[in-house]
């Protein structure tokens, strides 16, 4: 009797019957899918929140980029005099221009391109077409934080 109760003892899975192994075999499978639905989870609410910080500063980049608007347009404006009896002064405005531009390129926020650039809509927005214009004039331009544009390049459709 004793030669029994150590065989029972030193292989205690030769009694159990092929169902409980079937069904310890399906929860192992059930955590195995669970463990990699949570990782699936944990890796897009990284992407989410990594989407809303990098989206978070849009409405303070807008704000930027009228101020810089306003500093390229008095630049335009400037009278011919004034560049020649004043050149550090405009000096001074362009380096503030330049390092607006700069600030906004760390934050991966860059100017639409206009060079050769046919009319598309998802970058610009027509204010006035002539008709049968083919070329576009930029009026106001338009940025990209990385891949999304978020403000549209405003353009006249000119011939």
């Amino acid at each position: 009797m004793d030669e029994d109760q150590n065989k029972t003892q030193t292989n205690p899975t030769d009694n159990i019957p092929i169902d409980l192994q079937k069904i310890a075999d399906d929860y192992l499978d059930n955590w195995k899918r669970e463990r990699a639905d949570f990782q699936n989870y944990k890796k897009d609410e990284a992407r989410r929140v990594e989407a809303i910080v990098k989206y978070s500063n849009e409405g303070l980049a807008l704000e930027i980029i009228d101020v810089l608007d306003g500093l390229e347009i008095a630049m335009n404006q400037v009278p011919q005099e004034i560049k020649e009896k004043h050149p550090s002064w405009l000096e001074g405005i362009t380096n503030a221009i330049n390092k607006f531009q700069t600030v906004l390129g760390k934050y991966d926020i860059k100017r639409i391109d206009m060079q050769d650039a046919k009319f598309n809509p998802g970058f610009h927005e027509a204010l006035e077409i002539e008709p049968g214009g083919e070329r576009i004039e930029e009026i106001r331009a338009g940025y990209m934080l990385g891949d999304k544009v978020f403000r549209p390049t405003r353009v006249k459709i000119v011939k």
